[in-house]
């Protein structure tokens, strides 16, 4: 693809960023660059942290304006500064193209992109953690207001349904598709030791499992988890974003939990196969999350796509393997890959995408509840108790992720994972046992006035009938 074809600079776009942390200054860093793209408003927790986001991406102290109002905001955009404020509340009004939402806060996400949808914004969401509690309803509200509510390149989600619906486009079979865990394991051999996310963890006995024996890979495998096991393996933020992809796309993972294995990249599509070809898996179609190992010298995968899809043609991709691309050792697949994903840097393309061509990077129309992040308690937690998110990734101490079909909330049905925040726990819970609407009280908030909405749309009569008495207030 031209990318210089594909966009008709007729206008520039303007776009506003609402958390203007690493993702949100990338896109301001990059606007700067760009002949089509203009992103003259910045939101923060304080108008002041966004005017120093906005000077961080090289814009002159002098073409800033704080604002904290509206008519504040109002002024400054007709004088042609750059708008730094505090709320979407005081900026909603300005005539930009789309809302960049990328606070990384749920609620903040949702109250923030449907605010922006009712003002006739388009929304590029890089808050994952909104979009997998109300993700499917803010995408039907979007095209009630002819409007867009799209994933952004640069995160994970949107370059996997990118690989994905390649790969369809082009007939191929997929097998699995799915990403690296954020934190490569990179193993200091001399040390004895594995280090991740700057942390250093003994490994003894991993140098016996570095090569995997022809016939033994599964088991193999299984032990390198076992001998790195105080290393997390899987986390809240890779199920959050597979939950999206799943949504968008109708793959599934193969088990709740994913298999989450530690894997040089080579071995990739040998563990990632069906079971009857010497992989894990049960069936084609799966998403899933690996832990990428490797040495200080290799090259890293943090972060990046894949897909595995089957060798059909035994001469073609045999040609392919000889060119330096990775099969299984059966030959029978084969992984397709990116090894990167650049952040803000690179979701200007779907923001132009979005805006000057009217497309989405994620599921558009076919985006439905399939899939729910839900949690499972990892230790005993009691009545009275209130859920804390905490920390960069956003977890929830005592609870682990897991990915189950998507339900409509009731008494027995899983929690999504993002609703807990704030929750109180009403009843005594066991370690093991899944976080049901029984267990705990949920905060009044936006997000969860969302989900009911989105409940309501999707599952219709299978919603409790407390919901379906404000069928009248939900789209369509």
């Amino acid at each position: 693809m031209n990318y210089l074809q594909h966009f008709e600079y007729e206008r520039i776009v303007e776009a506003c960023v609402a958390g203007a942390g690493d993702f949100g200054r990338g896109v301001l860093r990059q606007a700067r660059s760009m002949p089509g793209l203009a992103a003259r408003v910045a939101i923060d927790v304080t108008p002041e942290r966004a005017a120093e986001a906005l000077r961080f991406a090289g814009v002159p102290d002098a073409e800033i304006m704080v604002c904290h109002s509206p008519d504040e905001a109002k002024k400054a955009w007709q004088s042609g500064a750059y708008v730094a404020a505090g709320a979407f509340e005081d900026v909603q009004e300005l005539p930009f193209d789309i809302l960049v939402e990328s606070t990384g806060i749920p609620e903040v996400g949702a109250r923030y992109a449907e605010a922006a949808l009712q003002a006739g914004k388009h929304v590029g969401i890089a808050t994952k953690e909104t979009e997998s509690v109300v993700g499917p309803y803010l995408t039907q509200l979007a095209y009630r207001q002819g409007r867009l509510f799209t994933p952004l390149d640069g995160d994970q989600p949107s370059l996997l349904i990118g690989l994905v619906t390649w790969a369809r486009t082009l007939g191929f079979e997929i097998i699995a598709a799915g990403k690296s865990s954020e934190y490569d394991f990179i193993w200091d051999e001399a040390a004895g030791s594995v280090q991740c996310n700057g942390v250093s963890f003994p490994a003894p006995g991993l140098a016996e499992l570095w090569e995997l024996p022809k016939g033994a890979e599964r088991e193999t495998v299984e032990a390198r988890g076992k001998a790195l096991a105080a290393i997390p393996q899987i986390s809240v933020p890779d199920l959050c974003e597979m939950v999206n992809v799943a949504n968008a796309t109708g793959l599934g993972p193969d088990r709740p939990e994913f298999h989450a294995m530690v894997l040089r990249i080579g071995e990739v599509p040998t563990l990632l196969d069906l079971e009857t070809h010497g992989g894990v898996l049960r069936g084609n179609d799966r998403l899933e999350v690996f832990n990428c190992l490797r040495r200080p010298d290799e090259i890293s995968f943090a972060g990046g796509v894949f897909i595995v899809v089957r060798c059909e043609d035994p001469h073609v991709w045999s040609l392919l393997r000889d060119k330096g691309h990775i099969l299984s050792r059966s030959g029978n697949c084969a992984m397709i890959y990116l090894p990167r994903h650049l952040l803000g840097l690179e979701a200007p393309i779907s923001l132009l995408d979005a805006v000057l061509n009217g497309l989405p990077s994620g599921g558009g129309r076919a985006a439905a509840p399939k899939f729910d992040l839900t949690a499972r308690a990892t230790q005993a937690i009691r009545a009275g108790q209130r859920l804390e998110m905490r920390g960069h990734h956003r977890h929830i101490e005592g609870l682990r992720p897991e990915v189950h079909p998507g339900a409509p909330l009731s008494s027995d049905a899983m929690v999504p994972f993002y609703l807990l925040p704030g929750a109180e726990v009403v009843r005594d819970i066991a370690p093991n046992q899944p976080i049901t609407l029984a267990d705990v009280v949920l905060p009044d908030s936006r997000l969860h006035q969302l989900r009911q909405e989105q409940d309501l749309l999707f599952h219709g009569q299978d919603a409790p009938s407390s919901l379906r008495q404000n069928a009248d207030n939900a789209i369509g």
